[in-house]
């Protein structure tokens, strides 16, 4: 299995500047599942040698134009240019629906050649294959917003999205073999609706995956995405990777490589990762 990071970056500026990618992640389990694919995806997919063609399931975890801005272009490609009924589409309710001044932002027409729409609601799930999916609940200025659950023949892969830290939140993450955090900011310079890096720390503790991964940086965490890692490593004794664009992660007999998409990289042993 796979996960394949085409953007790292998060929140308006990185957006807007392009100081990180911004294009979501993949996972290849078997089956190709994208996530959040934010401005840029398409054109981190040509770099990356990765057929948009080449895609079972899009999941849009709520209605913010960094998680779904390339969306439809994305359906598109999935049914083969609207031609072919195929894919999953799973979304939040706004992205979906809309609410109040919250999106849609999925038209009727790219939802109309899918083989399955999957509204995303805490506790409920569905599968792509042998891939079960779970939504998690978060607290985010997106009321519908939610986290995920990837139960894999690799194990559980889980992904916070846009959230803030509340107390119970780690409880959906426990028995995760790696959690992707989407942490905006350093230290503790928490702002609403989103992690600090003092949050992940926290719920590592709490939950106590094998490998932490930081992900979707905000313009105050561009230069300090490594030493951060570095210093939630330190505080609770749990591999810990900031995520770089065009990273790839490899999990496979109970260890994990990963290294740059365009080749070369770096494999730490089973004992390194603490598993």
């Amino acid at each position: 299995m796979e996960i394949v990071f085409l953007g790292t970056g998060g929140g308006r500026w990185v957006t807007i500047t392009q100081r990180l990618k911004t294009g979501g992640f993949r996972i290849h389990a078997g089956r190709k599942i994208h996530i959040d694919p934010g401005p840029g995806a398409l054109v981190s997919m040509k770099e990356a040698r990765i057929s948009p063609v080449d895609t079972d399931a899009l999941i849009v975890t709520h209605c913010h134009p960094d998680h779904y801005n390339d969306a439809e272009i994305l359906l598109e490609a999935m049914t083969q240019g609207m031609t072919k009924v195929k894919g999953v589409l799973a979304a939040s309710e706004t992205v979906l629906f809309g609410r109040d001044e919250v999106g849609p932002a999925i038209s009727r027409y790219h939802r109309s050649k899918l083989a399955a729409v999957e509204t995303l609601t805490p506790g409920k799930g569905f599968q792509v294959d042998e891939v079960q999916v779970a939504a998690i609940p978060t607290r985010h200025s997106d009321p519908t917003a939610v986290g995920l659950r990837f139960s894999t023949g690799e194990g559980v892969i889980t992904y916070t999205s846009d959230t803030e830290y509340y107390e119970g939140l780690s409880d959906h993450y426990k028995g995760s073999r790696a959690i992707i955090f989407n942490v905006i900011r350093p230290a503790g310079e928490r702002i609403p609706w989103h992690l600090c890096v003092d949050d992940v720390i926290k719920l590592v503790r709490e939950a106590g995956p094998e490998l932490a991964v930081l992900n979707h940086f905000g313009m105050k965490m561009v230069e300090r995405r490594k030493a951060e890692a570095l210093r939630v490593e330190l505080e609770t004794g749990v591999k810990t990777i900031a995520a770089m664009d065009g990273m790839v992660l490899t999990f496979a007999g109970g260890g994990v490589a990963y290294e740059s998409i365009r080749g070369g990289g770096k494999t730490f042993k089973q004992a390194q990762l603490n598993f």
